[in-house]
């Protein structure tokens, strides 16, 4: 089940939105996209409604920091390099990557975040 599905939301753009985050966005070795999804649903759980809610942001962004803390804390980075090894923007150390199981690895990591992500929100509900 996603978070989209646990969450109820009907919206079908949901993962168009999304595609672009694997990789570090787009291959380029930044932001975890798993850290980068998460953050996403911790926006559709617990964000804000009013553009002009000053309160709302203040704690969706505590929110944010928090699991941005954890994250760090259980994979030792959130960006997707630092976490892996691999510059996946070249295609030969990608392939090399891929060919030694990378894609299972990033699977771990999705999984493990998707189940610290179920606590965090458990715990904040």
């Amino acid at each position: 089940m996603s978070f989209k599905e646990y969450l109820g939301i009907q919206d079908a753009f949901i993962p168009m939105l999304a595609s672009g985050f694997g990789g570090g966005i787009g291959r380029k070795g930044s932001l975890c996209g798993a850290f980068t999804g998460a953050v996403m649903t911790i926006g559709m759980k617990m964000g804000r409604t009013d553009p002009q809610d000053k309160e709302a942001l203040s704690k969706i962004y505590g929110k944010c920091r928090e699991f941005w803390s954890q994250f760090e804390k259980e994979f030792g980075s959130n960006l997707c390099y630092d976490i892996i090894g691999v510059h996946l923007d070249n295609e030969k150390e990608r392939q090399n990557w891929l060919a030694s199981g990378g894609m299972k690895k990033c699977a771990s990591i999705v999984e493990k975040t998707a189940g610290m992500l179920c606590d965090f929100i458990n715990k904040n509900d």
